[in-house]
């Protein structure tokens, strides 16, 4: 595997090859309470055992084909009220590195899942320890389906299963790492707004007709952006209500989608 060598100022100067690991997540994490630790270090490897994205779920993964990866951070300059303009920062990260591949059917699945049409590529999963008002560290960890073409889950995909292209995984990580460089100091800069319509634009479903579920009941929907706290919003019978995480679910099955 080729090293990773990124044409950034700082983040992924300093980097970790774990040929197997349980979690680049944990790994980074255990690394903030060992000690002192540069900001953007990166962890990543060829494998996980216990790779973890969101709600819980287990990150299915083949050996050395994908994406699988940590970052390190130390956004002292971000209050805690605006702690998901890190979620929007490396989302547009990502989508700066994939649109170009993939075209306009990739989308940001709120908050931070990749899809492309109705298939999952990948999830970003950010950890943040906060001290008082504002942030202390965060550990960004990344997954995406690169070359791996068989999936257990008949709704995953990859790059390679849609473009039959192989790809260098470490120069995805590359340009990921360069394109969030730029959105993090644009966000120091005090840039969340701009940052945040560009997240918008890019959302799977905007303004789109869909189905959802919240307190055990489905209703059709619209989503027409987030909060500045990262809550979903959703049009429906004329009227906007805002969800947190775990207060709604897509229902991604295709034959329940309406034209």
């Amino acid at each position: 595997m080729n090293k990773i060598q990124p044409k950034t100022k700082y983040l992924g100067k300093n980097i970790i090859y774990l040929p197997t690991c349980h979690s680049t997540n944990d790994y980074c994490n255990d690394l903030i309470k060992k000690g002192d630790i540069s900001e953007g270090t990166l962890a990543y490897t060829d494998f996980q055992t216990s790779g973890r994205g969101q709600r819980g779920n287990v990150w299915e993964s083949n050996r050395g084909e994908n994406v699988m990866a940590s970052l390190i951070l130390k956004p002292v300059f971000l209050p805690t009220s605006e702690q998901f303009g890190l979620n929007i920062a490396f989302s547009l990260a990502t989508y700066e590195t994939l649109q170009p591949i993939l075209g306009d059917k990739f989308k940001i699945k709120w908050p931070n899942d990749l899809y492309f049409s109705e298939n999952k590529l990948g999830g970003i999963l950010i950890e943040n320890t906060l001290q008082g008002t504002t942030l202390k560290s965060s550990v960004i960890g990344f997954g995406i389906n690169v070359n791996q073409i068989d999936f257990q889950n008949s709704t995953a995909s990859s790059l390679k299963k849609i473009t039959k292209i192989h790809f260098e995984v470490n120069e995805l990580i590359e340009t990921i790492l360069l394109n969030f460089e730029r959105n993090y100091e644009s966000l120091k800069l005090g840039n969340f707004r701009s940052l945040h319509l560009k997240y918008s634009e890019i959302l799977f479903g905007k303004n789109e007709i869909r189905l959802f579920e919240a307190e055990n009941k489905s209703f059709q929907g619209e989503i027409i952006g987030v909060t500045q706290f990262g809550k979903l919003e959703v049009l429906t019978n004329s009227e906007i209500r805002i969800f947190d995480l775990k207060e709604i679910r897509f229902i991604m099955n295709s034959e329940n989608l309406i034209a």
